[in-house]
């Protein structure tokens, strides 16, 4: 049978994996076109990238089973060095939970898109390409918000010094900021305002990526921290 350390690693290394594969799923094809493109025009990106779209959805499921076992293993980490208190440890497995799931359906509109392309006659209903392809954007946004929790409650539980490093929490927090930016410009823009919006789009997404990939490797390479008498005290008397 595998001992804890063991375990433990798998669980880390759930995280680089979920990295990798998300990286594969956003870089395997060009990025969708802007949201104000014409039907057409987004009906063409899916019939031209086809093949990388469905593959990019099947390594996108698997990173969101891979992101809910790392989101188990964090929540492992911080009991711990909790001392059994659960402050944020609940909230960080919760909202890695919510991102797995809305991640996954953040990747159905462009998959069914692919889907139906690929059936005898094609997709010939432009209202059924502008509203899949709107669709994929209101999900993103809706995963976004789910991040900023995520972010937040690492970030928090790392400069409180209960999870990899400080630094890292306070590139978590801002990384959560970016993510709240999103959230917005997803929701809200429906027409094309400029590519400057898509510095904190990009910085939201890539910044999440990098603080998994840095915890992951971190945990990885040394054990997870325990409760301490003082963190024990201070958790008691607050």
């Amino acid at each position: 049978m595998m001992d804890e350390r063991t375990w433990e690693r798998i669980g880390a290394f759930a995280g680089v994996a979920f990295v990798v594969l998300m990286l594969l799923a956003t870089f395997l094809y060009p990025q969708q076109p802007r949201i104000d493109s014409t039907p057409a025009k987004t009906l063409a990106w899916i019939h031209g990238h086809r093949t990388g779209i469905q593959t990019g959805a099947i390594f996108g499921v698997f990173a969101a089973g891979l992101f809910v076992w790392f989101a188990a293993h964090l929540r492992h980490v911080l009991v711990r060095a909790e001392g059994g208190a659960e402050r944020l440890a609940p909230l960080v497995f919760g909202s890695g939970v919510a991102v797995a799931v809305v991640g996954v359906l953040g990747a159905l509109p462009t998959a069914l898109l692919a889907f139906m392309d690929a059936q005898p006659g094609g997709l010939q209903d432009a209202n059924i390409v502008r509203m899949l392809g709107d669709l994929n954007q209101v999900i993103f946004g809706i995963g976004a918000s789910m991040t900023v929790v995520f972010l937040l409650a690492v970030g928090s539980a790392m400069v409180r010094k209960e999870l990899v490093a400080p630094w890292l929490g306070w590139v978590s927090l801002l990384a959560a900021v970016l993510n709240g930016v999103a959230v917005v410009t997803a929701t809200t823009f429906s027409t094309y305002h400029g590519a400057a919006w898509a510095v904190p789009t990009w910085g939201a997404y890539l910044g999440f990526l990098v603080v998994v990939l840095v915890a992951s490797v971190a945990l990885l390479r040394q054990p997870a921290p325990t409760a301490t008498p003082s963190s024990g005290r201070l958790l008691a008397a607050s």
